[in-house]
């Protein structure tokens, strides 16, 4: 009776293991609000929209948020030394103070990591590790200003556009990025190993809307 009671108790066992039904979904993937980039959310913070709204062109939107969007550099473009974009802001953030980190906001920042892709490649969701340089839409440095970034190591902040001056016009911009990096780091640099892009107003707690054309790298 005993054994009989122990070979029941293992086929309900073995029952209960066995893949009956249909195995459950898989999490569906998070698509990126922009195709061929992804996105760095920071913890605690509401994040800043970002959509394509025409061929090449990002609109952003932050309200008291902050989010960066990323993008790989192909390999034949790692050495290229020209970085050209376009962008457009509705409004600078009034209360930024860009050298303090607790009042650091831009209504437009383009970002540029230098360095070699690691073993495990980029990641989805991460900020890609390097020396980095930001070019600013500040609301009140000087245009041509060049710091350290007030919260981050191995990052220079240069102030492309200050002010209000052009504030809803389309402006051009075009930087030597490694004539750029060798002034301020002192060194050659590396490959240039992705392209960012960061409207944040998280600090200020203000609204403001911009667009960015995609920045390009270009051999001249």
């Amino acid at each position: 009776m005993r054994m009989l009671a122990i070979s029941l108790g293992l086929v309900f066992i073995l029952f209960q293991l066995l893949p009956f039904g249909s195995p459950p979904p898989e999490k569906p993937e998070v698509e990126p609000p922009v195709k061929g980039w992804w996105m760095v959310s920071y913890f605690a913070v509401p994040a800043t929209q970002y959509a394509r709204v025409a061929k090449g062109v990002i609109k952003a939107e932050s309200r008291g948020s902050r989010s960066s969007l990323f993008k790989k550099v192909a390999e034949k473009e790692e050495a290229f030394p020209y970085l050209s974009w376009k962008w457009k802001i509705s409004n600078v953030v009034r209360s930024a103070i860009e050298t303090r980190k607790d009042r650091f906001d831009a209504a437009g920042r383009v970002m540029v990591i230098f360095g070699k892709v690691e073993p495990f490649g980029l990641l989805d969701g991460q900020e890609p590790s390097g020396p980095k340089i930001e070019y600013i839409w500040a609301s009140h440095l000087p245009k041509g200003k060049i710091f350290d970034h007030p919260g981050e190591k191995n990052c220079k902040v240069f102030v492309a556009e200050s002010g209000e001056g052009k504030v809803g016009q389309w402006v051009d911009e075009k930087r030597n990025i490694r004539k750029d990096f060798k002034e301020v780091f002192k060194i050659e640099p590396a490959g240039v190993l992705a392209i960012g892009i960061q409207t944040d107003t998280d600090h200020s707690n203000e609204m403001v809307t911009a667009y960015y054309s995609e920045p390009v790298l270009k051999k001249k």
